[in-house]
């Protein structure tokens, strides 16, 4: 579903970022690399080739299974914070954003940078949709001012928790036009870890009744339970 801020006639190419990190709220379960991997999407694309309102158009959903597709913060937190590399400076004006079902991000503000110090806003107040829980969901598409940025921060916040109690990300990608320079990337060289353990037991003593039941289905191929 499109929630357009501004700029929503705008054309350019799907992109996914190349790497991320978790700048708190983390480590989490599964890996923040499954939210730009393209994994639990049910129709793939080619980054920086296939068109972005083209591809979209096609309504491609994702996954509401989490192993190995979706990425969660801590237990018990409802906010977290990430940052997104696109690899070099591009031009960018849209975010498509697949708010996961369970989890999903209640309140995203946007940050961006050239160099990874200094960010400024991007976009505030974006409020993904309350996608409809152990469904496949499509994607929100945010549009902004065309900005040039190698970084974007996503500063998510009231986090609907209507299974987990964390926050959480289905997939994430931009709309691109052509890249511009090329910076240095300052994340430290093993801080964009492509996986994180998972702890012996997310149920467990946590919940009980049906809320096990529900958190087993999403957690079942890591066989944690």
């Amino acid at each position: 579903m499109l929630s357009a801020t501004s700029n929503a006639s705008a054309t350019g190419l799907i992109f996914s970022p190349v790497s991320g990190v978790i700048n708190n709220g983390g480590p989490g379960f599964g890996s923040l690399a499954d939210t730009y991997n393209q994994n639990g999407l049910a129709t793939n694309f080619v980054s920086g080739v296939t068109d972005f309102d083209s591809y979209l158009a096609l309504n491609p959903t994702h996954t509401f299974a989490y192993s190995g597709n979706e990425w969660f913060s801590n237990f018990g937190t409802q906010s977290t914070t990430v940052t997104y590399d696109l690899g070099s400076v591009r031009s960018i004006d849209r975010l498509a954003l697949w708010n996961e079902d369970a989890s999903g991000i209640g309140r995203l503000n946007l940050a961006y940078s050239t160099d990874n110090i200094t960010f400024s806003s991007l976009a505030a107040g974006l409020t993904p949709f309350n996608n409809a829980l152990n469904s496949a969901y499509p994607a929100d598409v945010f549009a902004f001012a065309t900005t040039n940025a190698r970084y974007v921060r996503f500063e998510a916040s009231e986090c609907r928790q209507s299974v987990f109690a964390a926050c959480a990300i289905g997939e994430v990608a931009f709309s691109i036009s052509n890249p511009t320079v090329s910076v240095p990337n300052r994340f430290l060289a093993n801080s964009a870890t492509a996986a994180v353990p998972e702890p012996l037991t997310i149920a467990g003593t946590l919940f009980g009744g049906t809320a096990v039941l529900r958190i087993r289905k999403r957690l079942k191929a890591t066989n944690k339970l």
